[in-house]
């Protein structure tokens, strides 16, 4: 994801742009607080109203615009709570949410894009900081993309420089970077194939006349140079040696148990937490009985 982020002095202009495209239908609504979101003049009034309980802060409006990668279009579009989801978190992430906001989808361009209004006035008169407002934003939106497997921006960068390749090459070296994040967060064939799906590959089974799994191809269909539509297949061992079936397998054990050992210390740590609450309450018991005895 990318996100611009702007401080400015005056809510009228960044609210009429975006609320011009709602009108036209070329946006919608997606969250809103402490403002009314159905009217430009009542917003304006709305941010303006709160932003006067903190005069000394003359630049009040924060607007950043959060564009999707062109790979994560099919999620969006199967999922599309997720553009909710990682407007709140982004929201929450920069302190956003302690104050009034409004979430804008626009749809007059290919690619999935929000805009966020807020007012840097909190609903109780604080400021909301941006000092170093880049550097917190592009940690908090590579902690996003992580958390919901959405593209990120390291390989955004790095299919930008794949173009002068041709076309087929390209689809390979894309494909095996798509297999391999999703094998890093799998720990059996079902979460992989679920992973996969959610971009548009699919796992094939290569099996021999006995009917044994012999190998494994990943299927796509994706578009020419030209727009056109073509299925793109690769074996796995052709993606990358580490893709063969016995490496991926060897993969999904070994994550299955790294997420199980995750998991006992956490149940571990939760039963400590409990002990020693317990032990606290315990405690105050007794010394309540002791003062009563007095």
């Amino acid at each position: 994801m990318i996100a611009k982020t702007s401080i400015g002095r005056s809510f009228k202009g960044c609210c009429a742009y975006n609320m011009q495209k709602v009108e036209m239908g070329q946006g919608q609504v997606l969250l809103s607080q402490g403002v009314r979101d159905y009217e430009l003049r009542a917003m304006v009034a709305d941010f303006t109203r709160q932003a006067k309980m903190n005069p000394e802060l003359t630049r009040s409006v924060w607007h950043t615009a959060i564009s999707f990668d062109p790979q994560d279009e099919a999620r969006l579009q199967l999922k599309p709570e997720l553009m909710n989801q990682v407007a709140s978190e982004y929201l929450k992430g920069m302190g956003l949410d302690q104050s009034q906001y409004v979430v804008i989808q626009h749809q007059d361009t290919a690619h999935s894009h929000f805009h966020i209004i807020a007012n840097r006035v909190a609903s109780n008169g604080q400021s909301i900081s941006d000092s170093h407002n880049y550097n917190r934003s592009e940690k908090l939106l590579r902690e996003i993309e992580q958390k919901h497997s959405l593209t990120l921006m390291k390989e955004q960068g790095y299919r930008l420089s794949l173009e002068h390749l041709p076309e087929r090459d390209r689809h390979r070296l894309e494909m095996r970077n798509e297999v391999r994040q999703s094998l890093e967060r799998s720990t059996t064939s079902a979460e992989l194939k679920a992973d996969l799906a959610q971009r548009g590959i699919e796992v094939i089974v290569n099996r021999d006349q006995a009917g044994k799994a012999r190998g494994l191809s990943f299927e796509r269909v994706s578009q020419t140079d030209n727009g056109e539509e073509i299925k793109v297949a690769f074996k796995g061992s052709k993606l990358h040696q580490s893709l063969s079936l016995c490496h991926i397998q060897e993969q999904l054990l070994e994550n299955g148990h790294k997420r199980a050992l995750e998991l006992s210390q956490q149940r571990e740590l939760a039963k400590a937490q409990e002990l020693t609450i317990s032990l606290q309450n315990e405690e105050k018991r007794l010394k309540k009985g002791r003062g009563l005895s007095m």
